[in-house]
Order: structure tokens, then C-alpha cells, then sequence
């Protein structure tokens, strides 16, 4: 009879394990459907006000810019500002572009002015040639401006007559559905994409690719299959990759998209396993009593049944003691690990706290420096925090760390309070720090960081809602943790300053070995331009004292130029100030014999020296037989910088003289034609034109503003 029941009773055990492991199945495979479900009806909504709230941007920018000049648009900064203004209101936008009905880019968000660029071959363009289109939502693209995998979304922008005038558009960053989306909290292998029924093309997606394009395929006959049977929501199984998935739609909105979220048929496994392998273990402990039971005459039956029920009453103590040891354990090795590989402060503070905080239980740890700041005061600053909630994070914060640090600090021992409320010095009357929703810090413990010699560089600092969490354990492993952590700051501390110095040194060199190849670069060149300047000097005058004056004024010239670049460490020197060391002497009074117009030019050492020498040469002339000869006459400079197709950045600057007497062509080409025409042309590749017009001179100079060396920047002084 005992064997017929115990019999009964495996079988009994065996059935019921069964049947709670499909059940168990069942439930989390429906439980995993109706997450996806949810999640896809939270992103389909969250999609649709996205797109409603572009829809309605897009319109009402629309109407400021449509039957308007595109010439007039494409110059206005107060429209570009607008819509500088616009984007930065709406986080998901990327940039916002205006094209005309070329397809050519006159305004955006990235830069102004636009950038030449034309979206013609884009659909978002070409969807909106045809009227009565209303939003699009284009395919996915890597921004031909900002190189970022994006899509757009455009509207129509019309002229007279319904006629196309072009189309206002939205980029939307890829990376920005890939960080809303990646804080839902979904099974492993999940995947969310965004993709239109008209042609199944999918627009966003996580995870998101490496090249933000090449997206993982769907099942679109599975998909539309479904949709044919519920346009609006459902499920659908499909086949990716060779993997099963189980996938959930929604419609989003009106619009002709769909947000799916899927998720590998075998999701449940894992979370499904985990479950039975703890009803495994009871089943194996139930056979196993039950096999002891039916052993046993029926006269034991009650002894026995009792004497099982403490045995597993002082397992599962036994057991829930040595997990709680073994995963102290494993916190200290996996942290004495990290602290003796990592020298770097941050990362080490970091790892103690965590460690401290799995450690003990704590809702909120922190770490605090004992240093001092500028005036001589101690600096109570958290270096690092840990919060398990935000109402911890509340609490931690109105705690009275200051005195805690202060008396740990100065007594140099383990501060522990049961309740602080009850302490009076820390507490005080109503006892406590708690934050606006309740959350109030009970339980505190702080633990002192000290160095080898005694010096103590930091706290730790642990709190908790619960009076009594921490324990004499739990202080004894803080304090063994703080120990281990007390010599791994050290060790970064001595690396850090060993880098630093390491770091100087070499700086040190490279700044001596860079001085002393420019100083003989700069050397060589300079005797070099004197030289030309003596020969040219020699072929262009007639006599002694001819020569004398026009070799002098250009060593000066020369010489005003070096200062300038001197005082910026041979880099460069404003054209500016080289116009004005010319120019100011011939000025009057009131300024008026002298304009100079322009914007902020440094120009690079290669091209401030001919450039210098060129200014000179036209002061000189028309001090001569120009414009500066007679009282009346006025030189004006105008200059600015325009970019190339290539990128390449252009001086473009203009002499202009008037009020002189009569200009005429030369008969013969003196020292400043051949530097204007010869050298400025060869050493610069300049491009100069010299009209003779007789009312005044006027020469105009487009040279490349080439970048010049920098030299290392100069060693800081250790603080």
C-alpha cells in the first residue's frame, strides 16, 4: 500500500511539474504578446503626434514662405534665425531645408548660407511635384550636409495658380528613434521598426544599423496578410533570417504607416527556463521526500514529516546565509580585481561606491574628497553618487554631510546611526532628512578613506529609509573595501602626476625641436626677401640716393610686417594693422583721406610678408604721383573673405584711389608692378588687376588664405 501511494505521488508530482511548466509557457508567451502589443500602440501614438506636430510646423512655416522670392529668402538671416529658433524647440528634428522647385537647397537649419546642394532625386521632393500630396514621409537617407542617417518628412509649398514653388522639409535623426526606443524594456533579440504600406519600406529601426541604412528585411506578405484582416492592430508570425518572430502592428494614426515591434518565438525561453529550474528543484525535493517517506513505516509518518518541514526550514536559512556570503564574496574579488587594474580616479571612486552600495544595502552611497578649495575652506563636494530612486536621491541630498564629514574628517573613525532623527547633533528635533514624497533617510553610515600615512583622503557616505539596515557585517566589509580602495587612489593619484610630468617633458621637447627649426626657417626666408628686395631695389633706380630711400622704405615695410608677426609667435598678422602702419601718416584730422573697410583678417606668416610689401609699394606710389600727393584725393581699402567651391578660403581686397591726379599707363614697369604682377602671382597664386582709370588707380588682389603651422602650445604650470 506505502509503494502504491508513493507510486501515486511521483506520478502526482510528475503531472502537476508538467502541466505548471506549460502553463508557465503559455503565460509568458501571451504576457510577451500583449508587451508587444503595447509597445507597438505606444509608439504608433507617439509617432503620430510626432508627425501631427511636424505637419502643423511644417504648415504654418508654409505660409511664410510661399509665392515668396527665393533670392530674398535664401539672404534673409531673420528667416533663417526663425527657423534656427523653430528646430531647436522640437528635439527630433535634425535640420529643417527649404528647396525651391528645382530641387535646389536655399535655406537650412545647418548652416548659413546654404550650402549648395539639390534633393530633386530625393521622393520626399518628388512626391510633392503632384498637388494635393499633403505630408510625406520620405525613405531613409545618409544628409548629403550632415552625413547623419536621416529620413524627411516635406509639404508642398505653392505659387500662383497651385503652381509648385518647391517644398518645405523636416529631417528627423535616426538616432533619435534609436534613444527613445531603446528605453522600452523588451526581451532579448527584440526589433521596432517604423515602415509605409505602399512599398514596405522601412524608416527607422532598432536595433539601428551600423551604416544607419541597411535595415533587417521584413515579411511584408505576413504583414499585409494581417493587415487585410485588421487594419488597424493585430499579430502576425513571420520567418527573418531563418529565425521565428512573433511580431505586433500599429497604424499610426491615418497615415500610411505602420509601427511593428517583434520578437524571436524563443524569447520566452530564457525567463521560462530560469522558472522551471526553481520548480525543477522542488520537484526533486518533493520526489526525494516522498521516496523517504514511503521508506519509512506509516507509524513514523508524522515524526518524520515534521522533522522534513525543519530540515528545509534550516536549509533555506542555511542556504540564503551562504548566498548572501557568497555574493559579498564575489563583490570584493570582482572589485579588488578592478581597483588593482585601474589607475584612473574617477573609475576607481566609481567601482568602490557600487561595490559599497551591493555590499550593504544601501538606497543612496556616495563618495566625498577631503580636500580644500581656493580660500583655504574644506570643499564638501560629491565626487560620485548612486541613488536606487529619486526620492533616495532627495533625501541623500538634505542629509547634513557637511558635519558628517567634519566630525569623520577630524575623528578619523566608522560614523554609524540606527536613526539619525535620534542623534541630536545630526538629526535634531523632527529627526531625519526626507525629500517632498516621503522618502526619508533613517539608516546612516560613514566610513573613512585613509591613505598609508594616515591622512584620510575621503568618506564614503551610505543611506537608507529603514532604521537599523546597516549591520556590524556590513560595516566590516565597507571597512575592509575602504582599506583596498584607500591604496588603489593612491596608486592613481602617483600615476596620474606621473603622466602629468611624463606629459610636460614631452611637451617641453617638441616645443624646443619646433622653436629652433622655425627660428632657421624664418631666418633663411628673411635673408632671402632682403635680397630680392636689394635686387629689385638696384634694376628700378637710377642713383645712389634713389636707391637709398626706396631700399629703406621697404626694409621698414618689411620690418613692420615682422612685428606684427612677432607679437603672434610668427603665425600670422592682421591685415588691419598692416594697412594702418602704412596708411595712418597720410590721414588728416577727421580720418576722411583714409577708409578701411573689412572684417577681422589674420593673415598666416607665408602671405603676410608679399602682401605687406605690396601695401608699401601702392602707399608709396600714390604718396608719389597718386591720390595721397595732393590734398584732396582719398585711398580706400575694402577687403573680405569668400570660399571656394574646393573649400579653399580667398582674400579679396580692393585699392581704390580718387581725387589724384589724371592715371595713365606707365611707360615702363617699376619694383611694385613686378611684386604685384610677378610675385604676388607666383610665391601666392594670386590673381591681380590693375586698372589705370584716369579719375584714380584701382588694383585688386584675390590671394588664398593657406593655413600656417601653429606652434606647441606652451607647458601649464602643475597646479
Amino acid at each position: 500500500m506505502t509503494l502504491i501511494m508513493g507510486l501515486f505521488g511521483v506520478a502526482f508530482i510528475l503531472i502537476t511539474f508538467g502541466y505548471i511548466a506549460w502553463e508557465q509557457r503559455s503565460r509568458l508567451i501571451q504576457r510577451h504578446e500583449a508587451d508587444i502589443a503595447s509597445n507597438a500602440f505606444f509608439l504608433a501614438d507617439h509617432t503620430a503626434r510626432l508627425l501631427e506636430v511636424t505637419d502643423l510646423t511644417l504648415r504654418q512655416l508654409s505660409m511664410q514662405f510661399e509665392g515668396g522670392s527665393w533670392d530674398r529668402i535664401e539672404t534673409s538671416r531673420p528667416h533663417w534665425q526663425h527657423l534656427k529658433e523653430v528646430k531647436e524647440t522640437l528635439p527630433y528634428f535634425d535640420n529643417l531645408w527649404l528647396s525651391d522647385s528645382t530641387g535646389r537647397l536655399r535655406m537650412t537649419t545647418a548652416q548659413f548660407p546654404a550650402p549648395p546642394s539639390n534633393v530633386s532625386d530625393r521622393d520626399a521632393f518628388k512626391a510633392q511635384v503632384r498637388p494635393g500630396q499633403g505630408l510625406f514621409v520620405g525613405e531613409p537617407i545618409i544628409s548629403r550636409i550632415t552625413k547623419r542617417p536621416t529620413f524627411m518628412i516635406s509639404r508642398r509649398l505653392s505659387g500662383p495658380n497651385n503652381t509648385f514653388h518647391g517644398i518645405i522639409s523636416a529631417t528627423v535623426a535616426l538616432s533619435y528613434f534609436e534613444a527613445y526606443w531603446g528605453k522600452l524594456r523588451l526581451p532579448k533579440g527584440n526589433r521596432i521598426t517604423l515602415l509605409r504600406t505602399s512599398d514596405g519600406g522601412v524608416i527607422a529601426q532598432l536595433p539601428l544599423p551600423p551604416d544607419g541604412l541597411s535595415f533587417a528585411p521584413i515579411d511584408k506578405a505576413a504583414l499585409d496578410a494581417a493587415i487585410e484582416r485588421n487594419r488597424a492592430a493585430g499579430h502576425y508570425y513571420f520567418l527573418s533570417n531563418g529565425e521565428k518572430r512573433t511580431g505586433a502592428y500599429r497604424r499610426v494614426g491615418d497615415r500610411p504607416l505602420y509601427v511593428s515591434v517583434s520578437i524571436p518565438d524563443d524569447a520566452y525561453w530564457v525567463p521560462w527556463t530560469v522558472q522551471m529550474k526553481l520548480y525543477g528543484a522542488f520537484a526533486l525535493i518533493a520526489l526525494l521526500a516522498l521516496a523517504a517517506l514511503t521508506s519509512l513505516a506509516s507509524q513514523q509518518f508524522r515524526e518524520q514529516a515534521a522533522n522534513e518541514a525543519f530540515l528545509q526550514k534550516e536549509v533555506a536559512l542555511r542556504t540564503s546565509e551562504l548566498q548572501a556570503e557568497t555574493a559579498a564574496l564575489e563583490v570584493l574579488n570582482r572589485t579588488g580585481r578592478a581597483l588593482a587594474a585601474e589607475l584612473d580616479l574617477d573609475r576607481l571612486v566609481e567601482s568602490v561606491v557600487e561595490a559599497a552600495v551591493l555590499l550593504t544595502g544601501a538606497q543612496a552611497g556616495a563618495y566625498f574628497s577631503n580636500r580644500r578649495d581656493g580660500s583655504g575652506g574644506e570643499a564638501r563636494t560629491e565626487d560620485y553618487g548612486l541613488y536606487t530612486s529619486g526620492g533616495a536621491r532627495t533625501a541623500f541630498t538634505k542629509l547634513p554631510s557637511d558635519k558628517i564629514c567634519r566630525a569623520v574628517f577630524e575623528q578619523g573613525r566608522v560614523l554609524r546611526f540606527d536613526d539619525v532623527s535620534d542623534d541630536p547633533e545630526f538629526g535634531g528635533p523632527g529627526g531625519g532628512a526626507s525629500s517632498p514624497d516621503g522618502a526619508r533617510a533613517r539608516s546612516i553610515m560613514a566610513v573613512p578613506i585613509s591613505s598609508r600615512n594616515g591622512q584620510i583622503q575621503g568618506l564614503l557616505l551610505f543611506a537608507h529609509e529603514r532604521a537599523g539596515a546597516f549591520t556590524d557585517r556590513a560595516e566590516r566589509l565597507v571597512t575592509g573595501l575602504a582599506a583596498q580602495a584607500a591604496i588603489a587612489l593612491e596608486n592613481g593619484r602617483l600615476y596620474s602626476e606621473a603622466q602629468h610630468e611624463i606629459e610636460e617633458r614631452k611637451q617641453a621637447q617638441n616645443q624646443q625641436s619646433f622653436l629652433i627649426r622655425e627660428l632657421h626657417h624664418r631666418v633663411k626666408n628673411t635673408l632671402a626677401t632682403v635680397q630680392a628686395v636689394v635686387g629689385a631695389t638696384a634694376r628700378s633706380t637710377s642713383s645712389i640716393d634713389d636707391f637709398y630711400k626706396a631700399f629703406v622704405g621697404r626694409i621698414v615695410s618689411l620690418a613692420n610686417t615682422h612685428s606684427l608677426l612677432t607679437e603672434a609667435l610668427w603665425q600670422t598678422a592682421p591685415l588691419r594693422d598692416i594697412l594702418e602702419k602704412e596708411l595712418t601718416p597720410y590721414n588728416d584730422a577727421s580720418g576722411g583721406r583714409v577708409t578701411l573697410h573689412g572684417p577681422a583678417v589674420e593673415l598666416p606668416s607665408e602671405i603676410a610678408v608679399p602682401i605687406g610689401m605690396a601695401i608699401h609699394e601702392l602707399t608709396t606710389n600714390a604718396a608719389k604721383y597718386g591720390a595721397l600727393s595732393v590734398r584732396n584725393g582719398k585711398v580706400s581699402v575694402t577687403w573680405d573673405v569668400h570660399e571656394e567651391d574646393g573649400g579653399e578660403k580667398r582674400l579679396a581686397m580692393t585699392w581704390q584711389e580718387r581725387g589724384g591726379p589724371s592715371v595713365s599707363q606707365p611707360e615702363r614697369q617699376g619694383f611694385g608692378s613686378r611684386l604685384l604682377h610677378r610675385v604676388l602671382t607666383t610665391q601666392l597664386n594670386a590673381k591681380v588687376e590693375v586698372e589705370y582709370d584716369p579719375a584714380g588707380l584701382r588694383v585688386a588682389i584675390d590671394a588664398p588664405l593657406r593655413a600656417t603651422a601653429n606652434l606647441s602650445p606652451p607647458i601649464r604650470e602643475r597646479s
